[in-house]
């Protein structure tokens, strides 16, 4: 059982944003939302965390809809990591992992052995032991990824979903978070941007388009020459590298226009 979306459509006034998508993971898999700006993939995260409704069709939990169920029983389950992280408080690192207790709490618990056990087991996980005394504000980007992540890690999910998790982090640091996210004991569902760290660190990929799933599989049979330029209108070549044929795109420019006389 996991999450899936089922026929999934959301639209503000007459436009349609998310146009009928189907998504069901394999419990345990790495999935990559990949598509151009604007094709749906944010909102998309947003209808599987139960922070917007689906206009028609269903988003389910263990086949139960999300809308049949509380907060903070969809919060003990799925957690998120969006884009911008910010507070306006200034919180210690280890405050914003304890957040991720949050669903697990009564209105007048306070700190039980189990949550304990939980924060440090998410530190220990994500290795930001030597960060939990810094306030969150001193983190640079990549740090303070890593510390959402194991904020999320702490609510003990099921399911993960990240919004553009590479975003704005130098090479290094985007594949030392993916390789941390493939590791994760976790369905994890990203959107992404790169084609070739989607193909090196997902089991499968969903590429949309105008709200719409316009091809779904392992990145060696989605990523093709053919389909990126259908959905992203540029000319690529892609050869399928290594024994597990992980598809490597490189991108050919655009024809020049004639020299500019300056």
């Amino acid at each position: 059982m996991t999450l899936d979306a089922n026929a999934v459509s959301w639209r503000v006034g007459e436009a349609l944003i998310v146009d009928k998508i189907d998504l069901t993971p394999k419990p345990g898999s790495t999935v990559g939302l990949l598509g151009p700006n604007g094709s749906g993939k944010s909102t998309l995260l947003k209808l599987l965390a139960g922070t917007r409704r689906p206009t028609t069709g269903v988003v389910t939990l263990d086949d139960t809809p999300l809308s049949d169920l509380r907060r903070r029983d969809i919060a003990r389950r799925v957690a998120t990591v969006d884009q911008h992280s910010d507070t306006e408080v200034d919180l210690l690192v280890a405050e914003v992992v304890a957040l991720g207790r949050t669903p697990h709490r009564g209105i007048w618990g306070g700190e039980t052995d189990k949550d304990r056990a939980a924060i440090d087991a998410a530190v220990a996980y994500t290795d930001i032991g030597d960060m939990l005394d810094r306030s969150w504000r001193t983190l640079s980007g990549g740090e303070r990824q890593r510390v959402q992540i194991a904020r999320a890690l702490a609510q003990q999910p099921q399911e993960l979903l990240l919004d553009e998790p590479t975003n704005h982090l130098d090479i290094n640091h985007q594949l030392e978070l993916l390789t941390l996210v493939r590791r994760l004991p976790t369905t994890t569902i990203l959107a992404i941007h790169d084609l070739n760290l989607a193909a090196m660190y997902c089991d499968t990929v969903a590429v949309l388009a105008h709200g719409q799933v316009v091809a779904h599989g392992t990145p060696a049979d989605v990523l093709t020459a053919e389909l990126i330029a259908h959905v992203y209108h540029v000319k690529a070549d892609v050869r399928l590298d290594g024994p597990g044929r992980t598809p490597v795109v490189r991108y050919l420019p655009p024809k020049q226009g004639p020299d500019l006389e300056l």
